[in-house]
């Protein structure tokens, strides 16, 4: 690498991870947290996630005319079920209206009494334990600031991609025998060479693994930007729409979650959406072996009849129903299980390594810089 380029590469590297740093130290704390997000929430909230009473489970139709009846000004957007099925039902609300505001949006209903045995806001911002996770995840997501958020942090993500590559670029040794050196840290040789090696040394190491946390987290965050890409290398299975025909029966939650547990009898229901708009359910059913903790598989069902229009399994689908598929599981670890969760928990604690080091740097250099200048200036005035 020339000279100069390293050293307009240096700048850059060192003045856009100064900018990120704040940005990228509530990213990472924050999705260590989120790495293990439903363990920590049932730990605060067990009542969200542990059953009381024991029986016969209702028909989920009877689960969600209780809710209806219960909260007349929300309407029901989807239930989503944990994998332990002794855990309470949770109901997602949506207001009636655009623009209205609902003190609850989370419903957790007991599935035997058909109960409401919980509610939260999960657009509160709040430290309390009903709101902690939700927080935590709208901020890291969002910057509490919905879709603008999600466009600023998706791109803040991208720069941050780049920031990474650069440093990458700027560490990798220029001979082989140089990788011993670059991979190791110097004992004793003062604070700035340490902060230095650490700094190097875990951004070689762990360089790639953040480069795909942050690059499937700009995906997942600039929709807008990424599908119409990745449709234009390989297909997108666009989502069905149901059928609008007039005089036809409109089946009920039970009927379309049979329907599409039938198509993958070995799979279990993590959530169930109706999509008024389109005429259509949309079940997302977890398989054994699953990329993620949700579900990857997405079943549509026409709610006029109850025929299934669509079994969208990702891995079987296009390159880039494929690609799509697995951002999720990527960023948060899933697709690996616990050890990938782990590994995910790690990683967000790394900016801060990086700011610490990053800035121990900065200021090391700043003050040789400004001796450096100093000490031309008087040699200069020495020889006037």
């Amino acid at each position: 690498m020339k000279k100069t380029m390293r050293h307009w590469l240096v700048k850059l590297h060192r003045y856009s991870g100064l900018l990120l740093s704040l940005f990228l130290v509530m990213a990472g704390l924050t999705g260590a947290a989120l790495a293990f997000n439903d363990d920590i929430d049932a730990w605060l909230n067990p009542q969200f996630y542990h059953l009381a009473s024991t029986g016969s489970k209702q028909p989920i139709d009877a689960l969600a005319a209780r809710v209806e009846h219960d909260y007349p000004h929300a309407r029901l957007a989807f239930f989503a079920m944990e994998q332990d099925a002794n855990a309470p039902l949770q109901v997602k609300l949506r207001p009636r209206k655009p623009n209205d505001e609902l003190p609850v949006d989370t419903v957790f209903i007991d599935p035997v009494t058909a109960t409401v045995v919980g509610e939260r806001n999960t657009k509160a911002v709040s430290l309390a334990p009903q709101n902690l996770m939700p927080f935590l995840f709208r901020l890291h997501r969002y910057l509490l600031l919905d879709k603008p958020g999600a466009i600023i942090s998706g791109s803040l993500g991208l720069l941050w991609v780049a920031t990474l590559l650069i440093g990458f670029a700027l560490a990798w040794p220029k001979h082989r025998n140089g990788w011993r050196k670059a991979l190791s840290i110097k004992r004793g040789a003062g604070s700035f060479r340490l902060m230095y090696d650490l700094h190097r040394t875990v951004g070689l190491v762990a360089g790639i693994l953040l480069v795909i946390t942050a690059f499937t987290g700009a995906v997942m965050n600039l929709p807008d930007v990424a599908r119409p890409l990745i449709s234009s290398l390989s297909a997108l299975t666009p989502p069905p729409k149901g059928s609008s025909a007039e005089g036809k029966s409109q089946i009920n939650w039970q009927q379309a979650l049979a329907a599409a547990q039938a198509t993958l009898p070995l799979a279990t229901p993590a959530r169930i959406a109706r999509d008024e708009k389109h005429g259509v359910y949309q079940v997302r059913l977890r398989q054994p072996d699953d990329i993620q903790d949700g579900g990857s598989v997405r079943v549509f069902i026409d709610a006029a009849d109850g025929h299934v229009l669509r079994a969208l399994d990702p891995l079987k689908g296009s390159a880039g129903d494929a690609f799509m598929g697995v951002q999720y599981g990527l960023h948060t670890g899933q697709i690996l299980g616990l050890p990938g969760k782990i590994l995910v928990a790690f990683l967000g604690l790394l900016p801060l390594l990086f700011m610490i080091t990053g800035i121990a740097i900065w200021l090391q250099k700043r003050k040789s810089e400004t001796l450096a200048r100093t000490r031309r200036l008087h040699l200069a005035s020495m020889a006037q």
